[in-house]
């Protein structure tokens, strides 16, 4: 029989209970993007990426600390699988194993420990990751969901887990299930936009399975879009020939010398498909019904920032990883316009799959075409196509039996906005004792918003239409000011937004209005308004506020303020690492390299746990302060020819010998 538990699991964890007051202001995905991909690919690129997270706060008060720590579990088990959830870390699928195999299809990490990489900071690597809404690592990717045993299926039960996407203010819900003699776990996806306008829409399942040198990533593909990673804000985006188009067998990750994305070109007509498969031709198959028409393998390489990034998100025993991935565009650079009052829905599939290895491991064209086979003949495709028309009526249109773990308030928002009656998910229930809504719950009721002194950050923050609407016709406060200042720049009315915020209140006083005001004025170029801002608000000593105000400071080369606001922290604040990287920016820049290098190479190089992906900050700086300082002994060297230490090296795009714990090597 099939089973659906709720358990507890413990794991060694990073503490991901903080998070800043500050509301999200500063845009960590940004990008210069090149792109080559012919006349017809019909790709969206660019649309619906955001330039900041609001209206969501960042997750980035953890350090490296790690403890045990108690997660709450939904497991379903027969006797050919077990999958085991995480629905506090974003419903996130921590595991999938073969009973039968005796093997794990996907990488479980031995630990939870963040790094920033998503779009609200904090990302955990491992298992299979939802993402919705916008471009990158989901804003409620290491923050929970609502988890619920929902109607049964052919007897078998049903996992529930389901939010409100902020980012567009639409509900989303997943339902798994695992019937009683499947050896696939199966996903039903639907959201709902039940707004009247059209949004932009992203979705990508990302999965990690273990890297090897016998793993071969098969899809129905002739083609690829591929990404290659300059720097964390360059990329280029070209369509190429599969499976060698830089000279290797790029379907072989052993072969990467540096990180990479391939976003697979599957067409129409093919099933859609993604499969990581090792020598003795078994592994993980994941697949979907139509609408998830994206696949992509991201690699991290085997170069030594590649490994570096690898063991920063895990422990001495985790594993190294690549990833499969399904998504609703072509690629990750686009969402897709989704009409008024409709519903995107979609059946995926996880499971192992058993294949000839020398067909494998043969030619592409044979990879590709027993790989398919096997699938059809283990879950035909017509099986994924009817269980979606099925399990719309039986489950996903139906209220839950039981609602076991308790999510945000926003869904429960959205529905009292949208008043009774509305097409706004009535079948999920949305109740939760989250306080972080009560305000605007109260704009709701009452049409204003209460009195705020401003010297408190506000619990929350909004920036949707119908609510900047609604701020717009409330009385005049300092909340509804700074809150409709917010909803301003959001929309690039950064002129507005900066009256807004001055008039609800005293930037010496209330840090989160000098956060705010600092930002809106960096987006004007008026640095020396900026730092001024900042300098208010550093006597609040608010983490993100003093870590974005010394990279604002540096940003506008003002580095005697750096030294000087530096200078001026409490000790916990100066031992931050991310500060340390400004200070020692700031006294590179001043002419002290020799003092910038003993604070970056502090007991063998620093180690800096919220360092952006991508971030070539520690390569750079090691680099530049070489060249200075030889520069100071009246010698002149190359940068390329300085040798990175390899605690500093995070540089995606660098090939080294250095290839660290995992015993890799370059491929011939």
């Amino acid at each position: 029989m099939t089973e659906l538990r709720f358990e507890e699991k413990i794991i060694p964890s990073v503490d991901l209970s903080g998070e800043s007051p500050m509301p999200a202001m500063r845009n960590a995905l940004s990008f210069n993007l090149d792109y080559d991909t012919g006349d017809e690919a019909g790709l969206f690129i660019g649309y619906g990426l955001r330039t900041n997270a609001l209206p969501s706060k960042l997750q980035d008060r953890y350090n490296t600390e790690m403890r045990p720590q108690v997660w709450k579990t939904a497991v379903l088990e027969n006797d050919y699988l077990k999958a085991t959830f995480i629905p506090d870390l974003g419903g996130r699928l921590w595991s999938l194993y073969d009973k039968e195999k005796k093997r794990d299809l996907l990488t479980e990490n031995p630990v939870v420990k963040p790094g920033n990489l998503a779009i609200c900071n904090a990302w955990c690597s491992g298992g299979v990751e939802w993402n919705i809404g916008t471009r990158g690592h989901h804003a409620r990717t290491c923050r929970p969901m609502f988890a619920a045993r929902a109607r049964s299926y052919k007897g078998a039960p049903v996992l529930r887990m389901y939010e409100l996407s902020r980012e567009n203010a639409v509900a989303y819900q997943m339902e798994f299930f695992l019937p009683e003699d499947s050896r696939f776990l199966f996903m039903r996806v639907r959201i709902h936009n039940h707004h009247n306008k059209v949004i932009p829409m992203y979705w990508w399942s990302n999965i990690a399975v273990d890297e090897g040198d016998d793993l071969r990533v098969v899809t129905p593909a002739t083609h690829s879009f591929a990404n290659t990673y300059i720097s964390n804000f360059e990329h280029i985006l070209r369509r190429v020939e599969l499976p060698s188009p830089d000279g290797y067998d790029c379907s072989y990750p052993k072969n990467y010398p540096v990180c990479k994305d391939h976003f697979f070109q599957i067409t129409d007509r093919e099933r859609k498909f993604e499969a990581a498969l090792y020598g003795d031709g078994w592994g993980l198959c994941q697949c979907s019904t139509d609408r998830l028409k994206g696949r992509k393998l991201f690699v991290w390489g085997r170069s030594s920032g590649g490994l570096n990034w690898q063991k920063r998100l895990t422990s001495a025993e985790g594993r190294p990883y690549v990833e499969i991935q399904a998504g609703l565009g072509n690629t990750q650079l686009e969402c897709l316009p989704m009409p008024p009052r409709t519903a995107w829905e979609w059946v995926e599939a996880y499971g192992p799959l058993q294949t000839d290895p020398d067909k494998i491991h043969g030619s592409w064209e044979e990879a590709k075409a027993e790989t398919a086979a096997r699938l059809e003949e283990t879950l035909p495709r017509q099986l994924l196509e009817d269980m979606l028309v099925e399990t719309k009526e039986v489950f996903a249109l139906q209220s839950a039996e039981e609602v076991v773990y308790r999510g945000s308030g926003w869904g429960g928002v959205e529905k009292a906005r949208c008043g009774k009656g509305s097409s706004f998910a009535p079948h999920l229930d949305f109740d939760s004792d989250d306080p972080e809504v009560a305000i605007w719950q109260e704009l709701l009721e009452k049409g204003e918003m209460p009195c705020w002194d401003m010297v408190t950050p506000p619990p929350s923050f909004m920036v949707q239409d119908e609510f900047c609407e609604l701020l717009e016709k409330a009385p005049q406060s300092p909340l509804r000011d700074f809150q409709l200042g917010l909803c301003c720049y959001f929309r690039k009315e950064y002129d507005r937004a900066e009256e807004l915020f001055l008039r609800s209140g005293d930037i010496e006083t209330s840090a989160v209005l000098a956060y705010a005001v600092a930002n809106t004025r960096r987006c004007k170029q008026d640095f020396a308004g900026c730092v001024k801002a900042f300098q208010a608000g550093m006597k609040s000593c608010d983490a993100t506020l003093v870590r974005e105000g010394l990279q604002a400071m540096c940003e506008g080369e003002y580095f005697k303020e750096v030294l000087e606001c530096y200078e001026k922290l409490p000790a916990d604040l100066q031992a931050i690492a991310m500060n340390k990287i400004f200070l020692i920016t700031a006294l590179l820049n001043l002419g002290r390299p020799e003092e910038a290098e003993a604070i970056l190479m502090e007991n063998g190089g620093l180690e800096v746990p919220q360092l952006r992906e991508g971030e070539g900050a520690l390569s750079n700086l090691y680099v530049a302060i070489q060249c200075a300082k030889a520069e100071k002994r009246g010698e002149k060297i190359a940068p390329e020819s300085v040798e990175v230490p390899n605690k500093l090296d995070f540089r995606m795009d660098h090939i080294s010998n250095e290839l660290g714990r995992f015993g890799v090597r370059h491929a011939k």
